[in-house]
């Protein structure tokens, strides 16, 4: 088991800091150690007030991990001022801390400095022993003494900082990599317009896990731009301020600034922790796993319709989530849903189910309609997903509960759910479920 360390302050709002810290370690496979240096009373509005731990408190807390919990990382955040520094510069070469990554925090999102101004020159000889740095726009502009406009001048500052990794979020979300005299560009997903609260913590915290995994610089800075970046954009609101993002993975989905696109992910999130919530949904996953896709009014391509990019796969007894809800993820239950709702405009939501005959049994038994159609009936210049559903409504003369077939040729029997939105079509899977 890879291990990494945390020494920052406590986030009472849990999204930044030691709490974010732990978080990133968890979701990338390693396991988290903490130091405290202070703590902080925040939430998404702002930091209100905070304490800093004595250098005694802190150097007690250093001694209890390395003592006996080798890191194979260590990453810092918050360190206050010059003595917290001190004591951790002196601690660090005490015991050989690898693979260390300096989080040079100096203000908060909200605006609250968190680093005693005389304090820079003394956070500046800690940065020999790290194997990166990793500054955002202002923090740089302050350790380079410099403005900066533009990318030329983030990689003139790289070059003054050292080897570290110059975050743009402040400018078009393009970070800067200096290491080892060579510049890297990481270009993100684009510059998010609202306050987004502890993604410099997540950042810093993801190079160290993936450090402590053995990655080298260039690859653990990459994976880490890759993590983050998809957990910005599944942001959670959990307060009235600054958003956060979602390192535990707790939403399936991203989230849209288009409202429209980001209530259909949350009507799927919804529905999908409706299902596998089921103690008898597991009976309904074929072979080849399950999904579900919901898409937006009048949709006309599979760019509109949102579903699972993975499956929902059986774990025993057990449903599991397998990929992220986002638009254009799912061709095959996408076109049959499409194929359906060109038929019936108020069908907007589909699921690809197992089929059996227990299971066409437990529809009929749920009072839910049902059609079915023949694979091997088609042509061979036809496709099978619009031609077996278009027929099979047309035969019906509307938009059925479900429609089923029973396989061809190296092809799998599935039973396909129709409804208004996803969770009418989850609501329709667990009657199903229920009387097998």
């Amino acid at each position: 088991m890879k291990k990494a360390l945390s020494i920052a302050g406590s986030d009472s709002g849990g999204g930044a800091g030691i709490q974010q810290d732990l978080k990133v370690f968890s979701s990338i496979g390693v396991h988290g150690t903490s130091v405290i240096t202070a703590v902080t009373a925040q939430n998404t509005l702002g930091v209100k007030a905070f304490v800093v731990l004595s250098p005694e408190m802190i150097a007690s807390q250093i001694d209890s991990v390395l003592s006996d919990i080798r890191p194979d990382a260590v990453k810092t955040g918050m360190l206050a001022n010059s003595e917290v520094i001190s004591c951790v510069r002196k601690k660090l070469k005490e015991y050989k801390a690898p693979n260390l990554v300096i989080d040079p925090v100096m203000v908060s999102t909200s605006g609250q400095r968190l680093l005693e101004e005389d304090a820079i020159e003394s956070l500046r000889k800690l940065f020999p022993l790290a194997s990166l740095v990793t500054p955002n726009i202002p923090e740089a502009e302050i350790l380079a003494g410099m403005t900066i406009k533009s990318r030329r001048d983030m990689k003139k500052a790289a070059e003054e900082i050292g080897d570290c990794v110059v975050k743009g979020g402040h400018l078009d979300a393009v970070d800067v990599l200096f290491y080892k005299g060579e510049f890297s560009i990481f270009k993100g997903g684009g510059r998010i317009d609202e306050k987004i609260h502890g993604a410099g913590c997540a950042f810093s915290a993801a190079i160290a896990a993936y450090l402590a995994q053995d990655c080298a610089v260039l690859q653990a800075v990459s994976y880490a731009k890759e993590y983050v970046d998809e957990a910005i954009n599944r942001n959670l609101t959990v307060g009235r301020g600054a958003r956060i993002l979602d390192t535990g993975k707790i939403k399936l989905g991203r989230t849209y600034a288009d409202k429209k696109k980001s209530l259909v992910i949350e009507d799927l999130e919804q529905a999908v922790d409706r299902f596998v919530s089921d103690e008898n949904a597991y009976k309904l996953i074929p072979q080849v796993g399950a999904n579900i896709v919901m898409a937006l009014d009048n949709a006309k391509s599979l760019p509109e319709v949102a579903g699972l990019s993975g499956r929902l796969i059986r774990d025993r007894k057990c449903v599991v989530p397998v990929g992220r809800i986002d638009y254009g993820a799912s061709t095959h239950a996408g076109r049959v849903l499409l194929t359906a709702m060109g038929c019936d405009k108020k069908i907007k939501a589909a699921m690809v189910l197992r089929f059996g005959l227990d299971v066409v049994a437990a529809c009929k038994k749920a009072g839910l309609s049902a059609a079915v159609f023949e694979r091997d009936a088609q042509k061979p210049d036809q496709d099978t997903l619009e031609y077996g559903t278009y027929n099979a409504i047309k035969l019906y003369g509307k938009v059925p509960d479900v429609i089923y077939d029973r396989g061809g040729m190296g092809k799998e029997a599935i039973l396909r759910v129709f409804g208004s939105d996803a969770l009418n079509v989850v609501g329709k899977a667990i009657k199903i479920s229920g009387n097998i």
